[in-house]
Order: C-alpha cells, then structure tokens, then sequence
C-alpha cells in the first residue's frame, strides 16, 4: 500500500529585481555590446540590427535581446545609413555560436536574487494548484493521482509550500578562459502537506510522476556594460510508487522546515574528470502524522520538489533539484516511515556557452539527508 507524504520545495522567480554583482568582466578587443533595443531580429544563424557602433566580421556580440546572445560575426553587411537623423545605421548579420570566454578576458562576478513566485510568472499549472499573491504561498487542493486499474482508487495531496530560496552564480574568467563556474540554491522552506491513499482492492506497483507547475523568468545581470543574462525556470514536481496486499485507507502528513544549501560547480583547475562536482547539505525538524485503521501489507514513497533549470545566454545547463520524499512500509499495524530531503544536480551536455570545457554532460550523484521513524496504527509516531 502505498501512504505518501509530499513536502515540494515550491519555489518560482522573483519579480524583485537582482542583488548588485561584483565585478568588473573586462572584454577583449573584438567583443562588442549590443542593448535589446539595438536588436530588431534574430534567428539562430543572422541578426539585423540597428547600431551606432562599427560591426565587423569575427566579433563576438553580447546581448540581452531575448533569453540573451552570445554570437560571432560571420559576415557584416551594412543595410542603411543614418536612421532619423542621427549616426545610427541598419546591418544585416551572418552569425555562428561563441562562449562568453571568446568575449572575456578575465574578470569574477557573482550573481543573486530572490525568489519570489506569483500568477505572473507561472507558465503552467495542474488543477489544484495555485499561488496566493504577494506571499507567494503554494497552495494544493485536491491534487490527485489516479492508481491505475484500481477503481476509485486514489492519492489526493493537499496543504501549502513556502520557500525563501535565492539562486546563485559565479563566473571567474583567468588566462584567456573560464576558471570557474558555481550555480546553487541556498534558503528555506516550509511545507504543511498531506497525502491519504483510498484502494478498495490490493494492487500491484505502480510508479507515476508528474509536473504540478512550472514558472519562467529572465534575468539581466549588468556588470559595468556587460549583460549576463540567465533565464530560470523552476518546476513543481511530484512522484508516488507504491502496492498495497488489501484494501487501504492511510493517511501521512508532515510538517518540516528545511535548511538547504545545494551547490553545482566547475574548476577548470582540478583534475578533467572532477572538474564537475555537487554539494548538499540540510537541517530541519519533521512532525509527521500517520493514520490508518486497517492492518495491511504495503509500502509507498512519494516525492515532490523544484527542479529548478537554468539557461545562460538561451542556452541550456544547470538543473538544481531538491525533493522532499517521505517513504512508508507497512506490516499489521505497524509500520517504519523515513522522511526528509533529497538534493541533486546535473549539467547538460552542450553547455559551452560560458566557455571550453564545460559542454559535457556532468549528472551528480543523490545526496540525502533524512529521519526514520517507527509508527503504530492508529496515529503514533516515535523518531528512531
């Protein structure tokens, strides 16, 4: 059977603006700024801009126009001279992928803001699931996952997430390349969730996971000139796997406040296969409730969480995910229940937009950190 708990890390992108980054990035030579509003169209291989400086074939543009660009020049042609009566002229331009290290050559920022979630910024979102305005609580109601072939069986969440999460980053240029890149999430939740399992016959295992919510926000980071520009894109994910040898009525509920620090790094100084590495770490207090009334064999385990994806310049990397999981075994009228909070990072393949070296797949291993506690029917709960 399956009894499941979810505490997500809810968790979408401020509308308040970002923290101040430390820098300066000083460019090379051949690099050149141009704002969104120079930036009349883009595709993936041209652009036509309108711009009073001088453009020429092998530059690196950086932009913010869009989820932000960092591209070569190829070919320059210019389209049309002075354009209301001022300097400024119309080019046609050939273009192809460059890093931000082509246009850098050295420098260190380090970049933050709040997370602050509202209607505004949510993409999309499974019935049940809102967002009160200006506290930015999560709220589910009814949320439901079907057990399949089991008719009327059922697992229904409900309760509130609330998150002071902040993302970080931070970009070191040396020598002529990137030196350093971290990305990471530190702050706190608080969840407040039950989750009840209805089966009116045992069931075999069955697994399901879903995207509750999903939000979108874009980022412009200027250090001195220079936009660095980041796209966040958190997700509300949750999961269930479990069987049951009767029918089930349980209900598991928990009441945590996490600590958490997950952190995704690159050093172009250690040895190649560690250059990606990941960091996790959290403290909390549980208080879960258990509640059934029939003696059943089962388990069941459910999660939920933020996967929060990063993209850097429109191109995608980082992904950050830290899940609350609770997990059940039932035996009689007794049964272990494990609780806590899980952290992962990984990198995708291809994400060399901030430099060499950076564009293979790195996956980090699960890091945990959880509590185990021993129940008895019908609602007592001891920590182990």
């Amino acid at each position: 059977m399956k009894s499941w708990l979810w505490l997500p890390m809810g968790l979408a992108l401020a509308s308040c603006g970002p923290s101040a980054p430390q820098g300066p990035l000083q460019l090379r030579p051949n690099a050149v700024v141009l704002s969104a509003e120079e930036v009349d169209a883009v595709t993936p291989t041209e652009m036509r801009v309108q711009t009073d400086k001088e453009l020429f074939s092998g530059q690196v543009v950086i932009s913010d126009e869009g989820e932000g660009l960092v591209r070569r020049i190829t070919e320059a042609t210019l389209t049309g001279g002075q354009v209301g009566g001022q300097a400024v002229r119309k080019f046609y331009l050939r273009t192809e992928e460059a890093s931000l290290e082509e246009a850098v050559a050295s420098g260190e920022v380090t970049l933050q803001t709040d997370l602050t979630i509202g209607e505004a910024n949510m993409a999309r979102a499974l019935e049940g699931v809102s967002v009160q305005e200006f506290t930015g609580r999560i709220n589910l109601t009814n949320v439901r996952f079907e057990i399949p072939n089991v008719p009327e069986g059922r697992v229904v969440l409900n309760g509130f997430i609330e998150q002071t999460l902040k993302p970080s980053f931070q970009l070191k240029f040396s020598q002529g390349s990137l030196e350093t890149f971290r990305a990471g999430v530190v702050g706190n939740l608080k969840a407040q969730i039950t989750a009840s399992i209805e089966a009116n016959a045992s069931y075999s295992p069955f697994s399901a996971s879903r995207e509750l919510a999903a939000w979108n926000l874009k980022r412009v980071f200027l250090v001195g000139n220079v936009p660095v520009v980041v796209v966040l894109q958190p997700r509300l994910v949750a999961g269930v796997s479990s069987q049951a040898g009767g029918k089930v009525g349980v209900s598991v509920g928990i009441a945590p406040t996490f600590a958490t620090n997950l952190q995704l790094d690159y050093s172009r100084l250690r040895p190649l296969e560690t250059r990606w590495q990941n960091t996790f770490n959290a403290s909390f207090a549980l208080n879960p409730s258990f509640n059934y009334a029939t003696p059943v064999e089962g388990r069941g385990s459910a999660f939920a969480g933020v996967v929060l994806d990063v993209k850097f310049y429109g191109v995608a990397g980082p992904s950050l995910e830290a899940r609350p999981f609770i997990s059940l075994s039932l035996n009689g009228s007794s049964a272990n229940l494990k609780s806590g909070i899980l952290g992962k990072s990984q990198v995708e393949a291809g994400f060399r937009v901030l430099g060499r070296g950076l564009e293979t797949r790195y996956e980090g291993p699960s890091l945990e950190e959880a509590r185990t506690f021993s129940c008895q029917a019908p609602s007592t709960c001891s920590v182990n």
